[in-house]
């Protein structure tokens, strides 16, 4: 579990979110959706929340490690 908190603390969220939003922006575009980027617009932004939680919760992880 030590591992993933600090990938997760290490990690660019920037670069994550640009590269999600690439990634929906293609797939909808190769689906056809016509609201294609507010639709991925919204999916980033939810990965966003997700990943900043994430790495939230592995900060305090990582922080209650050090105090043992």
């Amino acid at each position: 579990m030590h591992s993933l908190a600090s990938f997760i603390n290490r990690m660019n969220v920037f670069v994550w979110l640009i590269g999600i939003f690439a990634a929906h922006a293609l797939l909808y575009l190769f689906l056809g959706t016509a609201t294609w980027l507010a639709t991925s617009l919204l999916a980033t932004a939810f990965y966003g929340i997700v990943l900043l939680v994430a790495k939230l919760v592995a900060s305090r992880y990582d922080d209650r490690e050090e105090s043992k």
